[in-house]
């Protein structure tokens, strides 16, 4: 045992610790005391830090200097090395992002990927992202039933964009419009119709100059529209080249 003096001249005794009890080394030194007047020691974590610890957390005892410690932190990471989870095959830790762990896995296609704890845990991910079992047909009808299920759910962003829109083609369309041009523009869109019917190949009509652009803004009018396919469409996006 040893003798610690207090600051008031009175001594306690605090009790040295087993080996191997605590990953805590404690010093013996008095630093002072906290706003109750509790004795507070100097106290050095494995991890490095310094700590003022009143006696009582001494003996209960504290094992290490915060929640936060590294130590601690790296005891609490679950052992993944060699577990399955999908696809992916833990090799190692390899270090942590933000509070979560960070594993090296190897995918069954034999690409590595890092993955956190909780992604792997939680089945968030299962395969690295090169790897995947689904064509490219069946990745877009996921993708499609994804965006349906997403307009479910949101049916008032969904009306939002399409007030939007019918807004901005309102101001685009002039008043001096005569029935040829619209008989003109409707032949457009019964022509895309008709493509897309006998080729099998989805076509749509498409601003030249777009009505919403950044830099300029069309209008809706026969000499400013033109057929893309559909792939065409959203390649071009809302961009306007000048010829």
């Amino acid at each position: 045992m040893k003798k610690v003096q207090r600051i008031d001249g009175e001594e306690t005794i605090i009790h040295p610790r087993a080996p191997g009890d605590l990953e805590m080394q404690h010093t013996t030194e008095l630093v002072g005391r906290d706003k109750q007047g509790r004795a507070l020691f100097r106290c050095i974590c494995e991890c490095g830090k310094e700590v003022n610890l009143r006696k009582e957390l001494i003996f209960k005892p504290q094992k290490y200097c915060s929640n936060q410690c590294p130590i601690l932190r790296l005891k609490r990471i679950p052992n993944l090395v060699g577990k399955r989870f999908g696809k992916l095959v833990v090799l190692e830790l390899v270090g942590n992002s933000g509070r979560n762990a960070l594993w090296l896995c190897k995918c069954d296609c034999g690409n590595l990927a890092k993955v956190r704890t909780g992604s792997l845990q939680h089945g968030e991910v299962k395969r690295c992202k090169k790897h995947s079992d689904l064509s490219s047909e069946e990745r877009l009808e996921r993708k499609r039933a994804n965006a349906r299920k997403s307009n479910k759910k949101n049916p008032a962003r969904i009306k939002a964009n399409k007030i939007r829109y019918e807004n901005k083609l309102a101001k685009a369309t002039p008043k001096w419009l005569a029935k040829e041009d619209w008989e003109t523009m409707n032949s457009f869109y019964q022509e895309a119709r008709r493509l897309t019917l006998e080729t099998g190949i989805s076509y749509q009509i498409d601003y030249i100059i777009p009505i919403n652009g950044k830099t300029v803004c069309g209008l809706h009018v026969p000499n400013n529209l033109q057929i893309l396919t559909k792939s065409e469409n959203v390649s071009k996006s809302n961009r306007y080249a000048e010829l």
